[in-house]
């Protein structure tokens, strides 16, 4: 998958400038465009301001637009944007998401990158404001920064469902790193079987039990993986039990990766509850890694 244009999402706070750095260094390995957005939210003049201002509101609307997008340009320029970038610069009024996504639908994006945390705390966004309903509502790959940039991502670690999505997630997450291995894990639980053989079975059979679970599982895993398309060489397949959002977060520690790849969303709204659900909890809880969705 190639990225031919990458919008950024920023507040110009200081949790966003790792998400700018970024997206230039996205941008720049790609060859991509990249549009840098800040949305003003509505409305945001209020009756003390326009009692004190002389002219209109859309005369005071249009200086701040244009003070905004020069903060932005230069804020870019500091973070490192060369000067043959092909890149533009927008400040518009809207809602938050609603509008960030209106963008990137305008713009024809690719990817949208966004800080994890702006003014307030990450914990606080993805709470109820932009960050988590972007995560929720987006038609394109998100990528949710975290971490300061040391160069193009090398170590990615991609939770595996065995569904089309997490193939795209597979053939995005090689893209943006040709020449490394991917990490790709796969949770399994066993939680359910646990309930149903209590106090029924021996414990020799138990074990004998989850040995074929287990088998059966490492065997589903390689096979999927053998059908996606990439080198065997490319792959690294790990199979671990326990819930997925805490598999993932060992895994990203013990590699030491900079970026999950995952796909969210399912075939239909019961699964696009729990698998958007279990998108938000990674998206939350990994902090270690940047971490990037892809709605199947």
């Amino acid at each position: 998958m190639k990225l031919s244009k990458i919008l950024f999402a920023t507040d110009l706070s200081a949790g966003a400038d790792n998400a700018g750095r970024r997206a230039l260094q996205l941008a720049a390995s790609e060859g991509a465009r990249l549009r840098v957005v800040n949305v003003i939210p509505a409305p945001t003049l209020d009756e003390t301001v326009l009692k004190r201002w002389r002219g209109d509101a859309d005369t005071l609307m249009a200086d701040l637009v244009e003070a905004t997008e020069q903060a932005m340009a230069e804020r870019m320029t500091a973070l490192g944007a060369a000067d043959d970038l092909d890149m533009d610069i927008r400040c518009v009024r809207g809602q938050g998401h609603k509008q960030i996504l209106a963008e990137a639908r305008e713009f024809g994006a690719d990817l949208i990158v966004v800080g994890s945390h702006g003014q307030r705390s990450f914990k606080e966004i993805l709470l109820g404001t932009t960050t988590q309903n972007l995560v929720h509502h987006a038609d394109r790959p998100i990528l949710v920064v975290k971490k300061p940039v040391q160069g193009a991502y090398r170590h990615i670690v991609v939770p595996v469902d065995y569904s089309e999505r997490t193939r795209s997630a597979l053939r995005l997450a090689a893209a943006l790193s040709p020449e490394e291995t991917l990490r790709a894990v796969h949770a399994y639980n066993m939680d359910s079987l646990d309930e149903v053989l209590r106090n029924r079975v021996v414990a020799s059979e138990v074990a004998r039990i989850k040995q074929e679970v287990r088998a059966e599982q490492e065997q589903e895993l390689n096979d999927f993986l053998a059908g996606c398309g990439l080198p065997t060489e490319r792959l690294s397949a790990e199979l671990r039990l326990g819930y997925a959002p805490d598999v993932l977060e060992r895994a990203v520690q013990e590699f030491r990766a900079e970026l999950v790849v995952m796909g969210t969303h399912g075939r239909n709204r019961l699964q696009d509850a729990l698998l958007g659900g279990v998108a938000r909890r990674v998206v939350h809880q990994v902090q270690d890694a940047d971490v990037l969705l892809i709605r199947g």
